[in-house]
């Protein structure tokens, strides 16, 4: 592949995953869940986000937004605005379990290895984790067993490092639950380490993060909704590709084939 469709798939790398730039103030047309809106609606004080929840097990809503002046503070991000890229992802899963088992399922770090994204580059499915481990420090040679659910509901900053095959060498990201109720649970991850391909930094420390709500919708319905931002984009890349590495997310959580047709964006 030439190096310059290499550097423009690494853009997208983003946490747990972790983008063409736009006018400011622009949105993307792939806006899906109502009329598109200024500014993200996170779940977090409402029952209606923007974008809206779809129905169980039907295709997740999307959108994108280029170079906001701020969030929503009930959005939980941290990273300083402008933002040059956000993207949210709203959907609905069938869990019968509880929160813990969830929780559980986020902290099995190991478990992302192998995780697949459609590519637009590749126009085809690709891995998007080649290497995953759970960090007893801030460093990535720190490795320890998967995290525990109830390590990760307890608050404190966990660490992991991977590979996202578009990127060189193992990059570390913190995951932090700063909401947890039987019902509810907030996590955030952000790069610790800069995400680099070879002498090129692509994102700055810090500069990349993801806030994902997980909330009980009934006994058998569990909502989802994930933000991620891009605090720089210094080369220009591609936001589905950020959709669709953040839809690899979703799935995992929910336990659905990351390669499940169709691609959340082609």
């Amino acid at each position: 592949m030439p190096i310059n469709n290499v550097i423009r798939s690494t853009l997208t790398a983003s946490l747990l995953t972790l983008v063409i730039a736009f006018l400011p103030g622009a949105t993307s047309s792939l806006a899906e869940g109502g009329p598109a809106k200024d500014t993200p609606v996170c779940p977090s004080t409402v029952d209606v986000p923007y974008p809206e929840f779809p129905e169980a097990e039907k295709k997740p809503h999307s959108m994108v937004w280029n170079n906001l002046p701020a969030i929503p503070s009930t959005c939980h991000i941290t990273v300083q605005t402008p933002i040059a890229m956000t993207v949210a992802i709203a959907a609905r899963f069938k869990h019968t379990g509880t929160l813990e088992d969830i929780a559980s399922r986020l902290g099995a770090i190991s478990m992302m290895q192998n995780l697949t994204y459609w590519s637009v580059t590749d126009n085809g499915w690709r891995q998007l984790v080649s290497d995953a481990v759970a960090l007893g420090a801030n460093n990535n040679k720190a490795t320890r067993s998967d995290f525990t659910g109830a390590e990760v509901l307890s608050g404190e900053t966990l660490y992991f490092a991977q590979n996202d095959t578009r990127s060189w060498g193992l990059n570390v990201y913190s995951l932090k639950t700063i909401g947890a109720s039987p019902d509810q649970l907030v996590f955030s991850s952000e790069n610790i380490s800069p995400v680099k391909l070879g002498p090129i930094t692509l994102f700055a420390p810090h500069t990349a993060q993801t806030v994902v709500f997980v909330t009980r919708a009934d006994d058998m319905t569990w909502s989802y909704y994930s933000l991620a931002v891009l605090k720089d984009i210094s080369l220009g890349a591609n936001d589905k590709s950020l959709i669709n590495r953040q839809a690899a997310l979703y799935r995992f959580l929910a336990k659905l084939p990351s390669d499940l047709e169709p691609p959340l964006a082609r």
